[in-house]
């Protein structure tokens, strides 16, 4: 196969097709300021040996290394290099899948590694932000400290837990109704095109959190991303595990 040469117009074309900008566009973070970081980050690597699921795995390695700066840094600028760590994730999170169709390389282990990388991230920013909370003795307490590590926890768990029920519905009963609901985000009201921007990992979750960082306010993040979580795992299985 001869060398393939792309610009950035001609990787979008390929990674965004009509129906897919369609669907971002509701991300307004990742529309605006992700996705187009992830192509641009695309461009130099389409003529090289570089591999969609070297770029995945790299991609899981900075979400662990955020975690590890965010929940264990002893300043509020070690937290702001986990925090980057993670937006590092959240663009390699799209050169991936980039990569692949424009190398026509797509695979069902690539998809599964970046599902668990996905995944990853919501747990990991989630619980380093109540580990954080704990150790960050400028923080605004208004409960015991140990709450945040109870909340971060249960926070990052709820991220996933409705997604892994939907999951699981969806290959027992097929693509149902209220999976569409839930998943189609053509289909959402203007109440889930927010909840979906704010618990996004790629999303406005990316500013809140550094906003967070740099004011002190991990312990309100915590007990905020747990509520909010909470009611999206209530509604959620409210409409997935209906008769």
């Amino acid at each position: 196969m001869g060398a393939i040469y792309m610009n950035y117009k001609e990787v979008k074309k390929i990674v965004l097709p009509e129906k897919k900008q369609k669907e971002e566009k509701y991300n307004i973070f990742v529309s605006w300021f992700v996705r187009p970081l992830s192509v641009a980050c695309t461009v130099p690597l389409v003529n090289s040996k570089v591999k969609p699921i070297t770029i995945t795995k790299i991609s899981i390695l900075c979400s662990l290394a955020g975690f590890f700066f965010v929940s264990f840094g002893t300043s509020m600028y070690a937290r702001i290099i986990g925090w980057f760590m993670f937006f590092v994730w959240s663009v390699f999170d799209g050169v991936d899948g980039n990569l692949a169709r424009c190398t026509n390389s797509c695979s069902l282990l690539g998809d599964l590694w970046d599902t668990m990388g996905g995944y990853l991230a919501m747990v990991l920013i989630n619980f380093s932000a109540g580990i954080a909370g704990f150790y960050d003795n400028s923080g605004f307490v208004f409960f015991p400290k140990h709450f945040c590590i109870i909340l971060g926890g249960a926070a990052a768990i709820l991220a996933i837990f409705p997604r892994l029920i939907m999951h699981k519905k969806k290959s027992s009963v097929g693509n149902a109704e209220d999976i569409k609901s839930i998943s189609d985000k053509n289909t959402f009201n203007m109440t889930s095109v927010f909840a979906m921007n704010i618990v996004s990992p790629s999303g406005f979750m990316q500013i809140i959190f550094l906003f967070s960082i740099v004011f002190h306010l991990l312990e309100l993040f915590a007990v905020a991303y747990f509520i909010v979580n909470s009611t999206i795992t209530a509604a959620s299985l409210r409409r997935l595990l209906k008769e």
